[in-house]
């Protein structure tokens, strides 16, 4: 099976098939996409067509000095047993020049095809258990797969990673991931200043800290207002471990020459007497 096609508008649908006829083809089914040559975004009607295809361009581009393209196994670029391989479609100008552009992607390793930057108009597809779906993937599909498929997380990120974002996720699938991330990254804080721990909870995570340990964190932050306004609601006793740590850390830092952290805390410290 292999395909050919002209630049749209060029050549009438009944022309267009007497071109076909003439080369001995059959022809399965038309469409249109557009490839992205050295002269620009051009758009091809193209026809899937069974039969010999080498060449077909050159005769089409010849004859009605029109842009024609091929494609067929004869520009089917590495080795399929490789894993990893692209097919390529050959456009020819009238003038002669050809120009060979890789148009899909296939990635035996993930079980996928995906379109090339190169084209618009191609649908790409995943398999997911021999069960093949969309590209980009569709939020309805998203969701089945993500209940159904154990590991389907997994291999859609790193499709994602491979090949984009956006050639392997609809925009209501970014979407939905990025408000996901956005509730897993908030953050809460409370201060117990009768433990003596900030309990921090990220999402569905929750850890503790010594309240000393994360004002010296908040002032490496550069959130030292932050870091006073705990420093001010403590008892006593609690404060005093505050200034207590801190120098210590303070001049651990400055033996070691970590100049600045050093101020960090430093300036830290002053703020804290400032206030008491």
């Amino acid at each position: 099976m292999g395909l050919i096609g002209v630049e749209k508008g060029k050549l009438k649908e009944e022309e267009m098939n007497k071109v076909i006829e003439e080369l001995g083809l059959r022809a399965l089914r038309k469409f249109e996409i557009e490839i992205k040559t050295k002269r620009g975004w051009i758009n091809f009607l193209v026809v899937d067509v069974i039969g010999f295809t080498e060449r077909v361009a050159h005769f089409i581009a010849r004859k009605y000095s029109v842009i024609a393209l091929e494609g067929g196994e004869h520009l089917i670029l590495g080795e399929v047993s490789a894993k990893l391989w692209n097919e390529a479609v050959k456009v020819v100008f009238p003038d002669g020049e050809e120009e060979v552009i890789i148009t899909m992607i296939h990635d035996g390793f993930l079980n996928a095809r995906i379109p090339s930057d190169n084209v618009r108009g191609l649908e790409g597809v995943v398999y997911f258990n021999s069960h093949p779906v969309k590209l980009p993937i569709k939020l309805d599909d998203f969701m089945l797969l993500t209940k159904l498929v154990p590991k389907a997380i997994d291999k859609i990120m790193r499709l994602a990673q491979a090949y984009g974002s956006h050639k392997i996720l609809s925009d209501e699938v970014i979407e939905y991931i990025r408000k996901l991330q956005k509730v897993e990254e908030e953050v809460q804080v409370s201060v117990d200043y009768e433990t003596g721990f900030v309990l921090i909870k990220r999402g569905k995570r929750i850890t503790t800290t010594p309240i000393p340990e994360y004002l010296i964190r908040l002032a490496e932050e550069d959130k030292i207002e932050e870091a006073i306004k705990i420093y001010k609601e403590a008892p006593i006793q609690v404060k005093e471990d505050i200034v207590k740590t801190i120098e210590e850390e303070r001049e651990i830092l400055k033996a070691l020459n970590r100049k600045e952290e050093y101020q960090k805390l430093d300036l830290l410290l002053k703020k804290i007497k400032s206030v008491c």
